[in-house]
């Protein structure tokens, strides 16, 4: 499957939408899957979080729209501007919004 820079944006403005209708401020979509490997836009309105979770085996997020902040257990906050990609901390961590935001997390399951 193939998905094009305009597909990717259509469904960040689409999703940002739906976060901002949604009482909890977010929006997910699986964009790609193969195999293990999965890559899932999540939209998140300005100030909302995704709660203190672990990462599965390995997770990076890049920032499609807007910018977030990671914070950990164990180590300073990591903001994350509009086009960064960042490595996950094996730490339990959360992601809060600075502004309506939309980013691309790429996973692979354990």
């Amino acid at each position: 499957m193939h998905i094009t820079q305009a597909e990717l944006t259509s469904l960040t403005t689409e999703h940002l939408a739906k976060a901002a209708a949604n009482p909890h401020g977010r929006s997910a979509h699986a964009v790609l899957r193969d195999g293990k490997l999965r890559h899932t836009l999540l939209a998140i309105t300005d100030g909302s979080r995704l709660d203190d979770h672990t990462k599965p085996a390995s997770a990076t997020l890049l920032v499609l729209r807007g910018s977030v902040t990671v914070n950990w257990s164990g180590g300073e906050p990591v903001t994350v501007e509009e086009g960064g990609l960042y490595v996950l901390p094996e730490a339990v961590h959360n992601v809060v919004a600075n502004g309506d935001s939309a980013f691309l997390l790429t996973t692979i399951a354990g």
